[in-house]
Order: structure tokens, then C-alpha cells, then sequence
């Protein structure tokens, strides 16, 4: 062999593996990145039988995993949640001295936000699928949701999202439910995630 095709047949050589390490690298960084609310976000969605996944999915949505995030009509906090619906939330749970501040508080925000979502999605239980009706509630509220659905088709939830009106929860809800798909692939087996039985249980405050 020819020392021009020796090079040139290192060069090839080379290009592959430098391709095969930026594709690696670009894979890694599109990789869902372990978060400091994965044990909480895993604990409270486990303990009020709703999926982890679509918790994770609908905070991201909403605040991006920011606990600071404060929205145009008075939402706090990872899940965006209300003061109405935080109030509704420590009554329902007998919790003292709460105040709309304490939304910013993860934990407080996780249980109010999921408490909530989870209640929603019961109250849909009697349609193809609860997590769709349910999150277009939690986006625009229950008296647009019940607007929402088809008169002739009312367990459909494809005749549901078909009637909504506004664009925004449209999009929302279809976004939650693609970003649940991806966090169900990519974070299966996460040490909070991975539903093994043996799931280290954490102390939650309040």
C-alpha cells in the first residue's frame, strides 16, 4: 500500500470516528439531565398514584424546572399552580398557616400541583383518556374543558381536543404528552424512576 493511501485511508479512518464522537456528544447533550426535584417530583406522583413521568413532563412545560417562576395570571412555582387551587389544596389536607408564598417552596408546589392534576384526571375517568381531558383543564381551566367536549362523543378524547378553541392549550397538551413519551424512553431507568420496589423513600416537608 502506497503511503498516499495509507493517509488517505487514515483520514477516513479518522473522519469515522471523530463523526461517531460528535454524534455521541450531541446524543449525551440532548439527554434528559437528572434534576434536584426528580426524588420529590417520583415520591409525590407515586404516592398519589399519577404517573411520574407526566409530573416531569407538565413542570417542565410549565416553568422549565424553575421553582421561581411566577405566570401572568398569578401562577407559582414548578407546576404553576394558583393561589385558589394551593388554598383548595391545604384545606383538603388539613394544612395549617398556608400561605401563597409557600408555593415557592418545591415540595408544597409538587403536592399542590399534583394533587390537583391527579383530581382532574379522576374527574375524566369515565373517558378514553383522562390525561388529555385533564390536562386542558389544568391549562385553561374546568369550565373551558367542559366546554370542550363533544356533545356526541363525549368519552372521545379526540373529539375533545378537536373542539378546543384556544391554540395555546392545543399545543400544550400535545407537548406534555410527547415530553412524558420521551421521559418514559430516556429515563427509565433512572434511580427515581425505575420502579423496582426497592425505591428509596425521602422525607418531604411540610
Amino acid at each position: 500500500m502506497t503511503s498516499r493511501r495509507l493517509g488517505y485511508v487514515l483520514l477516513v479512518v479518522l473522519l469515522f470516528v471523530m463523526t461517531g464522537e460528535l454524534g455521541y456528544l450531541y446524543w449525551q447533550e440532548h439527554q434528559p439531565k437528572e434534576n434536584p426535584y426528580d426524588p420529590i417530583i417520583a415520591e409525590v406522583a407515586r404516592e398519589d398514584g399519577v404517573d411520574p413521568f407526566l409530573i416531569r413532563a407538565l413542570i417542565w412545560r410549565e416553568s422549565r424546572f424553575n421553582p421561581l417562576t411566577y405566570g401572568t395570571a398569578q401562577e407559582h412555582g414548578l407546576m404553576q399552580v394558583t393561589p385558589a387551587v394551593g388554598q383548595a389544596w391545604a384545606k383538603a389536607n388539613k394544612i395549617a398557616n398556608f400561605g401563597v408564598d409557600d408555593l415557592y417552596n418545591p415540595v408544597v408546589n409538587i403536592r399542590a400541583g399534583t394533587w390537583y392534576l391527579t383530581h382532574a384526571i379522576h374527574r375524566w375517568s369515565q373517558t378514553d383518556d383522562p390525561v388529555t381531558f385533564a390536562l386542558a383543564e389544568y391549562n385553561a381551566g374546568r369550565s373551558n374543558a367542559l366546554k370542550w367536549v363533544d356533545p356526541d362523543d363525549p368519552q372521545s378524547h379526540i373529539a375533545f381536543m378537536n373542539r378546543i378553541t384556544f391554540p395555546g392549550t392545543q399545543k400544550y397538551v400535545e407537548v406534555i404528552l410527547a415530553k412524558r413519551e420521551e421521559y418514559r424512553a430516556t429515563l427509565a431507568k433512572n434511580r427515581w424512576y425505575r420502579d423496582n420496589g426497592n425505591t428509596t423513600s425521602i422525607t418531604l416537608s411540610p
